[in-house]
């Protein structure tokens, strides 16, 4: 694999405290998979599902209720780390399922992989610190949308994912942001 594709995970392992030759190795031993556009990653009731990079393109993790319906969690795009946190850190079967929203580009970090960053405690609790700071970072932007109006939601996502908007359809971003895909026809539509 060429180096630069896993710069940026070597760059994010030591940004949040990783020991640069530890990110280096492990960022090495890893390998290219590409998937195309409604792929699934892995899904609810998988046990040890993989991890991924995503270089290019975007995915979606949802769940599902008890009625069949998709809830979604999760959008990642180009340098995010897709996964479910309970299975990678606790062993648990997967509570979502992932699933490419475009072709994309990923790494996989595999079994092996993520038992070599659960071998070493300091870089195990930077990955549960990671885990931490995300979730906490998807728990205050949904709080943060929540008590707002159906158009004020879209533009809080529109400028928190610029990207996101041009490459995601409407009815991913509608579930996400918790408005109904005809809500946000309309409003897209007045906003021209």
């Amino acid at each position: 694999m060429n180096s630069e594709v896993f710069r940026p995970i070597i760059e994010k392992l030591v940004r949040v405290g990783v020991d640069p030759a530890l990110a280096d190795c492990f960022a090495h031993q890893l390998h290219q998979r590409r998937c195309r556009s409604k792929d699934v990653l892995f899904a609810e009731g998988d046990a040890l599902p993989d991890a991924f990079y995503l270089l290019s393109g975007y995915v979606r993790l949802y769940a599902t209720d008890e009625n069949g319906n998709t809830i979604e969690k999760i959008l990642a795009g180009p340098r995010d780390f897709v996964g479910c946190v309970s299975a990678i850190l606790y062993q648990r079967p997967s509570e979502l399922t992932a699933e490419c929203i475009t072709d994309c580009q990923l790494v996989v970090i595999d079994q092996h992989h993520q038992a070599v960053v659960k071998s070493d405690l300091k870089t195990f609790t930077f990955l549960q610190d990671i885990a931490i700071r995300h979730l906490i970072t998807l728990i205050n932007e949904k709080s943060a949308m929540l008590p707002l109006k159906a158009r004020d939601r879209y533009l809080y996502f529109r400028e928190r994912h610029p990207l996101f908007s041009a490459h995601i359809p409407a009815g991913i971003i509608a579930n996400y942001i918790g408005v109904a895909p005809q809500s946000l026809s309309r409003i897209k539509q007045s906003m021209k």
